[in-house]
């Protein structure tokens, strides 16, 4: 599909920008003393580079190296203003940045496990606990309370900044599961990965490429990809159909006969 692009490209400007900006607001906490901002720049430089390293990059993990770069530019903020934090909340900024720290460890582990053959499997199988959504959430719940500690007014750009990300794939899940468990259907891994409407659903709110995805598709059982083979069959034959047409119209209709002599 020529809207969906090869994933791993997709991802380079936005892994770039993340790159440098680590850099950036590590030599500026430093500089400021914000309270363990090297460890916290290193877990963010993980999540991007994983995110680099990645054969693979949905939509998901796209949104994930979004959302570490919202707490760069927000960490860079904070650094600009830490002579507004008072000196009694030190402890408990540390406790805060420590949590960002773990949870950006949580995101890299995520990112790794959908940045290689298998993601599709793994989507079917994630836990609540371990999902992007809700290292989303406990991020920007960690990133209100620092703000809060240096004072600083929530304007525009902070407040989209700290808007929840769109974790697509994990959304489209989501929605497969609570409407066969409305139905009474089985929605284990296995149940879901046998359907093929459920997989074509998720190969287009992954956003990866037709080629990626068809990939994906073989460490699948025979069953879902027979499902996509035969889908797959008939838009090839539409394809070539549509295009024998555009090349070779067909010829005009023969003009009618001419009327019988009086």
């Amino acid at each position: 599909c020529v809207a969906r692009l090869a994933s791993a490209g997709r991802a380079l400007d936005k892994v770039r920008t993340g790159l440098k900006l680590v850099d950036i607001v590590l030599k500026i906490g430093e500089g400021a003393g914000l309270p363990l901002i090297p460890a916290v720049c290193s877990a963010a430089r993980g999540v991007l580079q994983v995110v680099q390293a990645s054969r693979t990059v949905i939509n998901d993990v796209l949104s994930a190296a979004q959302r570490t770069i919202d707490v760069l530019e927000l960490l860079q903020l904070m650094a600009k203003n830490v002579e507004r934090m008072d000196v009694t909340s030190r402890a408990s900024v540390e406790d805060r940045m420590r949590e960002l720290q773990r949870l950006l460890e949580d995101v890299r582990s995520a990112v790794a496990a959908f940045g290689k053959k298998g993601w599709l499997r793994h989507a079917l199988k994630v836990k609540r606990r371990n999902a992007f959504s809700q290292l989303d959430s406990e991020i920007t719940g960690q990133l209100d309370l620092l703000l809060t500690f240096y004072k600083i007014a929530r304007d525009a750009h902070i407040i989209d900044r700290l808007q929840a990300r769109e974790y697509a794939v994990e959304a489209e899940v989501e929605r497969q599961v609570a409407e066969r468990n409305a139905i009474g259907q089985a929605v284990d891994a296995d149940a879901l990965e046998k359907d093929s409407e459920v997989v074509r659903s998720i190969a287009v709110a992954s956003g990866v490429s037709d080629t990626e995805f068809r990939s994906e598709l073989l460490e699948l059982g025979d069953e879902v990809r027979k499902g996509s083979e035969k889908v797959d069959q008939v838009l090839e034959m539409q394809r070539k159909v549509l295009e024998a047409l555009s090349t070779n119209p067909p010829a005009p209709p023969p003009p009618p006969p001419p009327p019988p002599p009086p």
